[in-house]
């Protein structure tokens, strides 16, 4: 049995042409100064960092599940992610330039809705259809927006990468970062249905890819960027509340990082070289485990292939008939 079934792959074959084709289309609208003014369900879907975005997911999707993904590819694609979707916006690109914008941030597309409704008023829609287009991603393919198209996530698993000796390398137990992240949205739920105060706008990193250069950006950015050479994305794991919808939502994700248990030697070299919380979970079978951003650190490292990004139960028979 195959790990990729040819119709998955002929999928998502098909959808990545599509979205190419679609993609040259909404650049040439938005270039061109196309669209309507008021921003709509569609306005939104046709913004060329929408299809952009859906680009990474897929192709990260794809080189996943063929097991591609090594150190090398995987700095490559980081390191674009944050160019096209963290300096590509400030780029002096016109229209196409305003497509690709900030706005909202990943962070403002969850937290902005409660804000709005706490002062009265109606929640824009590209708040809803940027949140709905994340959840659609972290459920086709396990995290794969915050994996593959979020430039924080990229940045902080870049300076990660930067090699340090083992011992300052740690991994904080997940029972102890989820805590934290949850007691943080639920501040500011209450924060904002108190005082109409968004607690997390005082340490968001995403205002720093607005290139404002405000002290307090910079400030959160150093920081986010100096822990990312110790912890793997700490800003993921301990504050970020899209991290923490994408987690719930993980768990109805349609393709995930599995383990064959038949091929698996027990070597644990996935859990020393990934830095991965995740990964010991993922080994033992927990139905409940911490975020796996889909890096592909895990998968790369096992020599025995025992690690695959494949549909659920499809590691389910013995290593001969694989």
């Amino acid at each position: 049995m195959k790990y990729t079934p040819n119709w998955i792959s002929n999928i998502i074959k098909i959808t990545l042409y599509s979205i190419l084709v679609l993609l040259s289309i909404t650049t040439v609208i938005w270039a061109s100064g196309g669209g309507r003014r008021g921003m709509g369900f569609f306005d939104v879907i046709l913004l060329p960092r929408v299809w952009v975005s859906a680009i990474f997911c897929l192709t990260g999707m794809w080189f996943l599940m063929k097991s591609w993904v090594h150190r090398n590819l995987r700095s490559i694609i980081l390191g674009a992610v944050f160019f096209v979707f963290g300096i590509l916006p400030v780029l002096p690109l016109g229209r196409f330039s305003w497509g690709m914008g900030m706005h909202p941030s990943p962070v403002c597309a969850i937290t902005k809705p409660f804000l709005f409704l706490s002062a009265g008023g109606g929640v824009p829609v590209i708040f809803i259809t940027t949140l709905a287009f994340i959840a659609v991603f972290s459920i086709i393919g396990n995290k794969l927006f915050c994996g593959w198209a979020c430039p924080i996530g990229a940045i902080q698993e870049l300076f990660n990468l930067i090699p340090l000796n083992k011992k300052f390398k740690i991994i904080l137990p997940f029972r102890v970062t989820n805590p934290i992240r949850i007691t943080i949205f639920l501040a500011f739920l209450a924060f904002v249905f108190a005082s109409g105060t968004g607690i997390y706008g005082y340490f968001n990193p995403f205002h720093f890819l607005h290139w404002g250069f405000e002290l307090y950006a910079i400030m959160v950015m150093l920081i986010v960027l100096t822990a990312s050479l110790f912890l793997f994305r700490p800003f993921c794991y301990l504050v970020c509340p899209v991290g923490l919808f994408t987690w719930i939502l993980e768990h109805f994700s349609l393709v995930k990082v599995k383990v064959n248990s038949h091929n698996c030697k027990e070597c644990n070299l996935c859990i020393k070289k990934s830095h991965c919380p995740a990964v010991s979970s993922i080994l033992e079978g927990k139905k409940t485990h911490p975020d796996c951003f889909a890096c592909g650190r895990c998968i790369g490292s096992c020599p025995e292939k025992a690690l695959r990004f494949v549909k659920r139960r499809t590691l389910s028979k013995p290593a001969e008939h694989v």
